[in-house]
């Protein structure tokens, strides 16, 4: 039940995803967002796999850094070499190289310990506005042209990095890139650093517009990922529950929910070999419900049922946690007790017969009792592998048919007699 109750709420969710996706293909709004609490979950997914990037990638940008730092630095030389003011401009030039570095070294700090994962978004959101900030004055502060252009550039495509790259929400991002814009031209008034206003001010602005349609673009696509990849962990888990479900159904009876007969020959067979192996006793207990055809024949099929299902659940109540029952046919079951001599069979028995006892199922039809009886036939196995399997179980079986003889509603013990071990050899 508890198996049907997670298929149902896992096809339920299924089928609400699937018709998110529908909706999002058919929508024209790049902008939707998913119900409140998928979306918070996509941007969770969203910020693992970007920390996860990071981390993964660190080296490779390293090494990319390295080459564009060692590619734009003589450049830079050649172009300003001739310039009044050469010294100044070459260093601002690898300070603003530096403070980006810099950036992609805190980026991967932060992504990189666990114990900042609470202050992952906010500490990116402001590596980010520094970066901009600080690389952009720095740039800008150069008397060269050449370099106030390339400046434009960078600031460009350190606003494409922060929409794409950094993780975080394109509003998110369009709000951080549009103080740092502010902040940029508030410096530049207050520093008084010469520069075409202009073509700063379309420069960041072209980049905030830029780079904030690109994200959105990119987001819509990687949400209908996100959905598809959470179908796809649905199929697996119903996928699971059914197999899990056809399992248990292999190994068990339908109607009492005990181990059915094939399971209990596997199981057997591996009590024995350990019992053989530890020399070990291993007790077998056969169980018949008397006068079950009387019952069937006066009660009806479905009665019947029913007691056979009440008087499976009793036994398994009644039993250790170690010990192991199985419906072994009709209205007989049988049950295993490992490391337990004739006196703890005795016992466990004697418990099981009273609990069946305590029902008081009424039986009219019953020779013996007013009530549905028991009747229980006990071996021992002391562990000895001259014995075989099928000894085993005619010998149990043998106590039970003898309870029966002696007027059933009883518990019978047949030991293992010289004469039976000889015939097993």
């Amino acid at each position: 039940m508890d198996n049907q109750y997670d298929l149902d709420q896992l096809r339920r969710s299924k089928e609400d995803l699937e018709q998110l996706v529908a909706q999002h293909v058919q929508s024209k709004n790049a902008h939707q967002m998913l119900p409140r609490q998928l979306e918070n979950e996509f941007w969770r997914f969203n910020i693992d796999r970007t920390r996860s990037n990071a981390i993964q990638f660190f080296g490779q940008g390293v090494i990319t850094y390295t080459i564009f730092v060692l590619l734009i630095l003589p450049s830079n030389f050649i172009v300003i070499r001739n310039s009044d003011n050469f010294v100044l401009d070459f260093v601002y030039s690898i300070l603003s190289l530096i403070v980006v570095g810099m950036a992609l070294f805190l980026f991967w700090a932060v992504s990189r310990f666990k114990q900042a994962g609470s202050i992952f978004y906010p500490a990116v959101c402001s590596i980010v506005f520094l970066t901009i900030v600080l690389s952009s004055l720095l740039m800008m502060s150069v008397s060269n042209l050449v370099l106030q252009n390339q400046a434009m550039v960078l600031v460009a495509f350190l606003y494409m990095l922060g929409f794409i790259l950094s993780g975080i929400r394109p509003v998110h991002m369009l709000w951080i890139g549009a103080f740092a814009a502010a902040t940029i031209l508030l410096f530049l008034y207050i520093l008084n650093i010469p520069g075409d206003v202009l073509m700063i001010g379309r420069t960041l602005i072209g980049s905030l517009l830029l780079g904030f349609s690109i994200s959105v673009m990119l987001t819509s696509k990687e949400r209908k990922i996100f959905i598809k990849s959470k179908i796809s962990e649905i199929d697996e888990q119903i996928l699971r529950i059914q197999a899990s479900e056809l399992l248990h159904l292999s190994q068990h009876d339908e109607l009492t929910n005990v181990s059915n007969r094939r399971t209990f020959e596997e199981m057997f067979s591996h009590y024995y070999e350990q019992a053989c192996k530890d020399r070990k006793a291993l007790s077998v207990l056969f169980i018949d419900i008397d006068y079950f055809k009387n019952y069937n024949d006066f009660y009806g099929h479905q009665m019947g049922d029913q007691v056979i299902s009440e008087i499976a659940k009793t036994i398994k109540s009644a039993i250790r946690h170690m010990d192991f029952v199985a419906r072994y046919g009709g209205e007989e079951f049988v049950v295993l007790l490992p490391e337990t001599p004739a006196q703890g069979a005795y016992a466990v028995a004697t418990n099981i017969y009273r609990a069946i006892d305590r029902l008081m199922i009424p039986h009219q039809k019953s020779l013996v009792s007013r009530y549905v009886t028991i009747s229980l036939g006990i071996t021992v196995f002391n562990g000895n592998p001259a014995i075989r399997q099928e000894k085993l179980i005619h010998t149990a079986d043998k106590a039970l048919y003898r309870a029966k003889q002696l007027g059933r509603n009883q518990i019978y013990y047949q030991p293992l007699t010289s004469e039976e071990t000889m015939s097993g050899e």
